[in-house]
């Protein structure tokens, strides 16, 4: 993907970033062995990962546009992974992201400690956004992860702040603020990366409740048994 060809999805965002958080949501991982003994979370046999066609019935596959694949999973404690990855956007064509978009990679196999595997996966993102991005943006995650978990998985959502001194467009903010959100069960891991468009063009925080939300709508759908 190239970043003229994201900064012209984004519709003037001003921050190639945004669409290239993808180059530090492909983990490779070394802090496998932080977190706390995993919670609770019931087994309810082997399910795999999917990438359909469009999500909500709404949110599309953008042609062209993907997120990195989860590199090295075994780290993260899924043994024997898949990976899955995709893109959505809440429109078509050249409008495909005026509105919205949800980035998702994950993988799928058998995870004995969920909570873990989070923790491992937020690990793994600090220390990916120390790093400045090609084009010069950098990126932070604000404060600690956030506990959203539900019934059947852990999952926990952190803000990303990010900035980009060099976008060309100068109406745009410098500073965008987007959730990552991840969860794992017994069998699937994903990080998810929902944003609303028009709200990170004006600037404004993202929420980390809306974005808990559409994680767990998007695992029902992506989520299906092997």
């Amino acid at each position: 993907m190239s970043s003229r060809k994201t900064v012209t999805a984004v519709a003037g965002i001003g921050v190639v970033a945004l669409l290239g958080v993808g180059a530090y949501v492909g983990f490779g991982g070394d802090d496998s062995g932080k977190g706390e003994a995993s919670v609770a979370v019931k087994d309810d046999g082997p399910h795999k990962l999917v990438a359909p066609k469009a999500v909500f019935g709404g949110y599309r596959q953008v042609k062209g546009m993907t997120s990195a694949a989860l590199e090295e999973p075994a780290s993260f404690g899924v043994r024997g992974a898949k990976t899955v990855q995709a893109v959505y956007g809440s429109d078509r064509g050249a409008k495909a992201l005026s509105a919205g978009l949800i980035q998702f990679t994950g993988a799928y196999g058998t995870i004995d400690t969920p909570e873990k595997t989070v923790d491992a996966m937020f690990a793994d993102l600090a220390a990916k956004a120390r790093k400045p991005g090609k084009g010069g943006e950098k990126s932070t995650m604000v404060g600690e992860p956030k506990d959203f978990g539900t019934d059947g998985a852990v999952v926990k959502c952190q803000e990303s702040r990010i900035e980009d001194p060099n976008t060309g467009a100068p109406e745009g903010p410098k500073v965008v603020h987007v959730a990552m959100c991840a969860w794992a069960d017994r069998s699937t891991a994903a990080i998810v990366m929902p944003v609303d468009t028009r709200d990170a063009k004006a600037g404004k925080p993202a929420s980390l409740d809306d974005a808990a939300t559409t994680t767990q709508k998007l695992r029902k759908e992506v989520r299906v048994k092997r």
